[in-house]
């Protein structure tokens, strides 16, 4: 996968936000990410399609709920992207 249709995808907060959570917990379903993030279901949904669109999301039903989290291959991949989006965050809230 190309890095900058990963940037661009986390270019924005609220999927930037949803993959730093996806990242500390492992999996989450919709409306584990609405609470935690304060994000509308609908909106959340519609991000994460955007996720499964680049292939990087892993879906698995539990019940009523669809559980995702981030494809193990993805990381592997991405690691060095990863990092370095990591740092910048970090360095960006210290300011």
């Amino acid at each position: 996968m190309k890095n900058y249709l990963v940037i661009k995808l986390l270019a924005e907060e609220n999927r930037f936000n949803i993959f730093m959570k996806l990242l500390e917990y492992g999996e989450l379903c919709v409306s584990e990410l609405e609470s935690l993030l304060g994000i509308k279901q609908a909106n959340t949904s519609k991000h994460l399609s955007k996720f499964k669109e680049l292939d990087i999301l892993s879906s698995k039903r539990e019940g009523n709920l669809i559980k995702y989290s981030i494809k193990e291959e993805f990381l592997s991949e991405n690691m060095d992207l990863i990092k370095y989006l990591m740092i910048w965050l970090l360095n960006e809230s210290v300011l």
